[in-house]
């Protein structure tokens, strides 16, 4: 091993959690405790406050050299302090390595106590860690005698075992990190260059209107409380407040009306019906309302906030396994979308936020109507207008069109989808894919399903944007509600233009479904459920290389594990193991990885659905099927393939466990990671066009520009500059330009 492994421990009044690692390092009372460290594999040495910079470290630094740290943006953060305040040499943004991130690259866990057990490292994160660190580097509570308003810490001097042990505890930090350091392959240099570009994304941050953001929470808390004493009208004193969802739960069902939660979906869904009292709607009317989120964003985004109005330091690098980012404090990747009413009104947001400053509850109601003018809804609407660009500047923003689509049939060779593309890039007349998609799937006239028809939205939209990745009903669903698709309502259109033999594969798809439970059957209404199938149908049958792609993904996984060290391909990926990993070769060079594969038997099964009635055979693994056979639930029928399996970190759970690799997940990986690649292309160019990037969201990217620099046309094309290995590949981009962020 060749560089300086480090750890510090530190403590600050400052809530690190709460208020992020820049605002964390800006406190005055923010001090190092001990530092760590290991230079090129040697000893691990220890170095405290009171001590000058170890000399072999000035010169390791001042010689270039690299600084390696788990999270080493926290690392870099404190590095500043030690310059100014200890003496410690300059070190560069590009002389540091992330473990962390090294890890999550290799889909290993990104927290250093996980990712010792997922390596069975000798030398594990001390879990007895916590506990000094809390008495340690957290304020202490003020004793008998001291000022109250005080600020007090455990000091190391009065406790000196404890901060032995301390010492000790940051030592095996840093024999952890080194452990895992020599098992891990090391970030490829193009890799490595992006996470020095995000480390620089994260120092410039990106600017927030404060004093706006500020009003809105004054708004919203008064908002609140009109709805909590509404909500007490509407159900006669039962519910106190909108915060009670199991009151409203108990009430709704003593009204007859049954509710088997509070949950979003749930309330969506019995808002649609048509049978629902009015009483009864409009608690539930009170509860959607008052439920929004934004109100909690707009206070991380304070809390993140440092001194300039600037949030900085929300993009993890790598923090999913496919390559995207992920963030951390504030979401800025999942900023709610706004009503349909919002966006047709065309509001001016600097009007709008000027109302907001000033206003009351009661003034936007006057102000913008009864619907549009609902407050928490319309600070939820508005929730991107609150981030601003610096005096001077605009903000100069491009997104890329459909680029899942795009990547998925490039991948799979779908000619037809990629030539309708180009078609669409080159003349933005024609009918768009959602049009397409949904003509295809109901077999009408492309022409027939214009912009405005009912179809492109509830149809097209989500067919197209979820049904890539071997989705069905479940996901159509998923993607027709984020889309306020009303689903009952496409019942009897989608069975009336249905052909006679899809309608009865669907038909007899849900009669299985609904004897094994299966997804949504309690939820839906029979024909609706059909209608969803179809659709699902309907987009496989467009889109038959894709369908292809997912088997040859699976089959070519499966075979690279039966066959380590041989590459398998399938399209332009390919797959291998070795070093106890199964690597996705991307298009770009870049690789997935899947960790520990192994191969688990399956065979086809039938399932008793009722005396003398069985399923249709199914693929079943085998142990399952060996269990509930003996207790007479399924009928083995033969053998099917195996399926790979593969440690992974469950994104939900965030548990290092291990998972199914079926042809469909494998697709969404790659997809992903591709789209991820060609953004990465596009941020890099950018910056060296000299568009400075303050934030990226999947498929698009934010810059701060001063004005009367560059143009939306000149960005949008040189994002879509196409780099060599994805040639071919329909790429478009639009963009837009102005003082506060918005949604086109």
């Amino acid at each position: 091993m060749s560089g300086l492994e480090i750890d510090f421990e530190t403590r600050s009044d400052v809530d690190l959690r709460r208020r992020g690692s820049y605002n964390y390092f800006a406190s005055p009372h923010t001090r190092p405790l001990v530092g760590c460290y290991s230079l090129h594999g040697g000893p691990v040495k220890r170095w405290l406050p009171h001590q000058s910079c170890p000399p072999e470290i000035v010169e390791h630094v001042r010689s270039g050299g690299t600084i390696s740290a788990h999270n080493a943006g926290f690392e870099r953060g404190l590095w500043r302090i030690l310059t100014l305040r200890y003496g410690w040499p300059e070190a560069r943004p590009e002389q540091f390595r992330c473990t962390a991130a090294t890890a999550a690259a290799m889909a290993l866990p990104r927290d250093l106590e996980g990712l010792g057990d997922a390596l069975g490292l000798p030398i594990k994160k001390q879990k007895e860690g916590k506990a000094l660190i809390r008495f340690f580097c957290l304020p202490r509570r003020h004793r008998a005698g001291e000022d109250p308003n005080g600020l007090y810490f455990n000091e190391p001097e009065d406790h000196p075992e404890k901060f032995e042990a301390f010492c000790l505890y940051c030592e095996d930090d840093v024999r952890a990190e080194a452990g895992a350091d020599r098992r891990m392959v090391p970030l490829p240099d193009s890799e490595q260059e992006l996470y020095w570009l995000s480390e620089r994304i994260n120092d410039r941050g990106i600017r927030i209107d404060r004093v706006s953001a500020r009003a809105a929470l004054a708004l919203a808390a008064k908002a609140k409380s009109q709805l909590d004493r509404e909500m007490r009208l509407a159900t006669g004193g039962y519910v106190p407040g909108t915060t009670q969802p199991g009151k409203l739960v108990e009430w709704v069902q003593s009204q007859g009306i049954e509710l088997p939660s509070a949950a979003k979906a749930e309330i969506t869904d019995l808002l649609e019906a048509d049978d629902v009292p009015e009483h009864v709607r409009r608690a539930l009317e009170i509860r959607q309302e008052a439920a929004k989120t934004s109100v909690s964003k707009l206070q991380a985004m304070l809390d993140r906030a440092s001194d300039d109005g600037r949030v900085r330091g929300t993009f993890m690098f790598s923090g999913a396994s496919t390559g995207r980012w992920t963030n951390m404090g504030v979401n800025f990747a999942n900023l709610p979308r706004p009503r349909k009413v919002f966006d047709d009104a065309h509001l001016r947001r600097d009007v709008l936020l000027e109302t907001i400053r000033h206003g009351t509850p009661e003034a936007l109601l006057l102000a913008y109507g009864v619907e549009l003018g609902r407050p928490l809804h319309l600070v939820s609407d508005a929730i991107r207008s609150f981030i601003w660009a610096a005096p001077g500047h605009d903000l100069l923003q491009a997104d890329y069109s459909g680029i899942e689509g795009a990547v998925i049939a490039w991948l799979a060779g779908e000619e037809w989808k990629i030539q309708a593309l180009f078609d669409i890039m080159h003349d933005p007349t024609l009918p768009d894919m959602y049009r397409r998609t949904a003509a295809a799937i109901l077999g009408l006239p492309v022409e027939e399903v214009t912009k405005k028809h009912w179809a492109r939205q509830a149809v097209g939209k989500p067919a197209e944007l979820g049904l890539g990745f071997a989705g069905g009903v479940a996901a159509f669903v998923t993607f027709a509600r984020g889309y306020n698709v009303k689903l009952d309502a496409l019942a009897d259109p989608v069975l009336a233009m249905a052909d006679p033999e899809r309608l009865a594969k669907a038909t007899r798809r849900y009669e299985r479904e609904l004897k094994r439970g299966g997804a949504h059957t309690d939820t839906l209404a029979r024909d609706t459920w059909i209608a969803c199938e179809i659709i699902k149908l309907g987009w496989r049958a467009a889109n038959p290389k894709i369908v292809a792609w997912w088997a040859d993904l699976e089959s070519a996984a499966r075979s690279a594990v039966r066959q380590p060290g041989g590459v398998v391909p399938a399209g332009p990926v390919s797959y291998l193991v070795a070093q106890g990993f199964l690597w996705c070769r991307l298009p770009s060079g870049r690789c997935l990885a899947y960790g520990a594969p192994k191969l688990k038997d399956q065979v086809w099964a039938k399932t008793l659905l009722a005396p003398d009635e069985w399923s249709d055979a199914e693929v079943m693994d085998r142990d399952v099927a060996e269990r509930r056979a003996r207790a007479g639930e399924v009928r083995i029928e033969g053998n099917s393939s195996p399926k790979v399996t593969a440690l992974g970190v469950n994104s939900t759970t965030k548990k290092f466990e291990r998972f199914g690799l079926y042809g469909g997940l494998a697709a969404e990986n790659v997809t992903q990671a591709v789209a991820r690649d060609l953004l990465c292309n596009g941020l890099l160019k950018a910056e060296a066009a000299g568009y400075p990037v303050v934030a990226h969201v999947y498929d698009e990217i934010i810059t701060e520009v001063p004005r009367g620099f560059g143009s939306v046309s000149e960005f949008e094309k040189l994002i879509c500059e196409l780099p060599p290995w994805a040639a071919g590949l329909p790429l478009a981009a639009g963009g837009w330009r102005g003082k506060r962020y918005r949604k086109d």
